[in-house]
């Protein structure tokens, strides 16, 4: 698998997990400021003692700071304000601490790294790096050169790893915001067609209308005339939005499907659908068509998915269709019960029974372990869906 297929799989919980693993390790290594601290307190009592005691634990404290926000991703200019103050305290710790402080000869150039962009990042993280090795030169130059090789691979190692958990959360935040719009630009296509479609012709009622308003009483023939001419327009109006509403609803189902998995796969979710049989009949079609779109549409409202399944399974003159995905959001217990009606009986699913009932079919779905689960059961020969469907207009 390439790199690219395994990002297209990423999903808010791979993001979390690199957002932890990127704190842990940036946290966890400040735990090296005991080794100085140990050292100063027992080689400079006193006045300087306190110093280096003072200015390793500010050191230690805006790297977490930088840090932290960094892998949060809450950079900001107060940040730059830190930086500075951390560099002012890095270049005077060589003169209170000596050369113990490199021990922690990392968070400088680490620092630089998370907090900049582009090649001030780069600039500052060399810089930080030579400044730091420059300052603590004495008598053992080799013991100061292998210092600043391990501040160097352990600050890039940690920055790599704060800056993948940041292009990861922004991966996942780009990938819902195409998903919203992919939605946002399929209601705008249907607003512009009904806009097209009735905007000139009710300009064009309202228009004869109000010339109607003006006709005298006694030229009843022009009056009527006129008010015929509006109700055909009117008619013509009715019978082209139900042309376009005709249109919107009858959907392929393929080009459904494919719609779907483009949209949540675009979202981070990864797609296994099985391929449904041809030999359903149009109607069913249709309405499995607009079961696919409910079913993603609840899966990008209400869960953090990652993995979305369609499976079918034949049974007779029946097919079972069920539609499954993980990444249900938890709710506080006082509200789990709604929050599970919600997400198992909304408005849109209500009006999917309905839509599936026409054709004789009808859907359940569950809550379990995290996952939530649409089961669609239709006829899957066009004989009996028509059988049904003429059964359930005869009860009507």
């Amino acid at each position: 698998m390439g790199t690219a297929q395994r990002l297209t799989g990423v999903g808010p919980g791979t993001v979390r997990l690199a957002r932890i693993a990127a704190a842990v390790f940036t946290v966890g290594m400040a735990i090296f400021a005991v080794l100085p601290l140990a050292e100063v307190l027992g080689r400079f009592p006193g006045l300087r003692g306190a110093l280096a005691v003072l200015l390793l634990t500010g050191l230690t404290g805006a790297y977490l700071w930088l840090g932290v926000r960094a892998v949060l991703g809450r950079g900001g200019r107060p940040d730059l304000v830190v930086l500075a103050a951390m560099t002012a305290v890095a270049a005077a710790l060589p003169f209170a601490a000596g050369p113990s402080w490199l021990s922690l000869g990392f968070m400088l150039p680490y620092a630089y790294a998370v907090t900049l962009r582009g090649r001030a990042a780069w600039a500052g993280f060399f810089a930080a790096l030579v400044l730091e090795v420059g300052l603590s030169a004495g008598p053992n130059p080799s013991w100061v050169l292998f210092s600043g090789l391990q501040s160097l691979l352990t600050a890039a190692a940690l920055a790599g790893l704060t800056i993948f958990a940041t292009l990861l959360s922004e991966l996942q935040r780009t990938r819902e915001e195409l998903a919203r719009l992919a939605i946002t630009e399929e209601r705008l296509r249907f607003a512009r067609e009904l806009h097209d479609v009735l905007g000139h012709n009710l300009s064009v009622i309202a228009m004869r209308t109000e010339l109607s308003m003006r006709i005298p009483a006694d030229q009843r023939p022009k009056l009527n005339r006129e008010l015929t001419e509006i109700h055909d327009i009117a008619r013509r109006s009715l019978h082209d939005v139900r042309a376009v509403v005709k249109g919107y609803r009858e959907m392929s189902l393929e080009k459904e499907l494919s719609g779907v998995r483009k949209v949540l796969e675009s979202a981070g979710v990864k797609c296994d659908f099985a391929a449904l049989p041809v030999t359903l009949s149009a109607e069913v079609r249709v309405a499995l068509a607009w079961a696919v779109r409910e079913a993603a549409t609840n899966l990008l409202r209400h869960s953090d998915a990652t993995v979305c399944l369609l499976d079918v399974e034949e049974d007779g003159d029946r097919i079972r269709v069920t539609v499954s995905n993980d990444g249900v959001r938890p709710s506080p217990p006082e509200k789990a019960t709604d929050a599970a009606d919600a997400a198992v009986g909304g408005s849109g699913l209500a009006g999917l029974d309905e839509r599936l009932a026409q054709v004789g079919g009808n859907c359940d779905r569950h809550l379990e372990d995290g996952w939530f689960t649409l089961s669609l059961d239709v006829p899957g020969r066009p004989t009996a869906a028509a059988a049904l469907t003429s059964a359930t207009g005869d009860r009507k």
